[in-house]
């Protein structure tokens, strides 16, 4: 032994190592062999929690694969202005009312044309139209669509008015009779797109912007407002649209078409706010029309 040298010591440690284990793995069999069974139960016991020890603290998460991320892109879309015209149109022509002298709805073209302010059948007009020799009749025949109604003038309204009501008669509890939306004319602005729904059969339909707002002062001497009274269109709107229709291109009533007080050759955009002003001071007035009128602030 003194005369192996350090590197020869090692390798003779690890064989006898090696020849210790042999012996003590072969010797560590036969005594299992030999012993009770509960002993070797025991034992098997120890081995397999001693190898799950070991396999579940060396085992590694493998990635499958790079982390997908999902992102959301908002796109806004912009509606074309034909496609807001023709929905407009769409949504408000079941409300034109087409006025006949009483008995001749079988004519060509209406004697006036009107809209559909509520749903117990208040029809508003302008009185022109409505006028023979300078008086209205006592009763008409209003086309809503497919249906014909007798209407008849409220009473105590003054023809010198730009617009004049009429109330349809024979409503039963099963007609549905659809009012127009009122929005905010007092808001509208200069260059505004605005859709005149009307012409002689009450079909015609013609595009123009708002050129000109006409404004008033009221009589209230404290704190004086400026109302808008009228609204002037570029192209100017053809006098057989007198009493049509005029909507904005969300489809919603912004006025009618009336004469032009200041010059009757002409015609003008009646501001929607006003007429809801003539409709509360009716005597027949019905509260349905009041909650609209208060959100026009007008």
């Amino acid at each position: 032994m003194e005369d192996l040298n350090n590197r020869q010591m090692v390798l003779l440690t690890m064989f006898s190592s090696f020849i210790i284990s042999i012996a003590t793995g072969i010797i560590t069999v036969a005594m299992l062999q030999v012993a009770p069974e509960t002993v070797t139960n025991t034992v098997n016991k120890v081995v397999e929690h001693t190898i799950e020890r070991i396999v579940t603290g060396t085992t590694t998460t493998v990635s499958s694969g790079p982390t997908v991320t999902n992102i959301t892109k908002e796109v806004t879309v912009y509606a074309k202005e034909d496609d807001l015209v023709v929905s407009a149109v769409e949504k408000n022509q079941p409300r034109i009312a087409l006025i006949y002298a009483m008995g001749a709805a079988s004519s060509s073209d209406p004697q006036a044309l009107g809209f559909v302010v509520s749903r117990d059948g208040l029809i508003a007009t302008e009185p022109k139209g409505l006028s023979s020799g300078g008086a209205v009749a006592e009763s008409y025949t209003v086309r809503l669509g497919e249906q014909s109604y007798t209407a008849t003038p409220l009473p105590n309204q003054d023809m010198k008015q730009q617009v004049y009501f009429l109330k349809l008669n024979d409503l039963t509890a099963s007609s549905t009779i659809d009012a127009v939306t009122y929005g905010r004319s007092d808001n509208t602005k200069v260059a505004q797109t605005l859709v005149v729904l009307g012409g002689n059969d009450g079909t015609g339909v013609f595009k123009a912007t708002v050129s000109k707002l006409r404004y008033t002062k009221t009589d209230a001497t404290s704190s004086p407002e400026q109302l808008l009274t009228g609204m002037t269109t570029n192209p100017k709107i053809p006098e057989q649209n007198i009493g049509a229709l005029v909507v904005n291109l969300d489809g919603q009533v912004v006025g009618m078409v009336v004469i032009d007080q200041s010059d009757d050759t002409k015609s003008v955009v009646y501001p929607i706010s006003r007429i809801l002003d003539l409709v509360v001071a009716l005597p027949s007035k019905t509260s349905e029309l009041t909650a609209p009128h208060e959100t026009l602030g007008g």
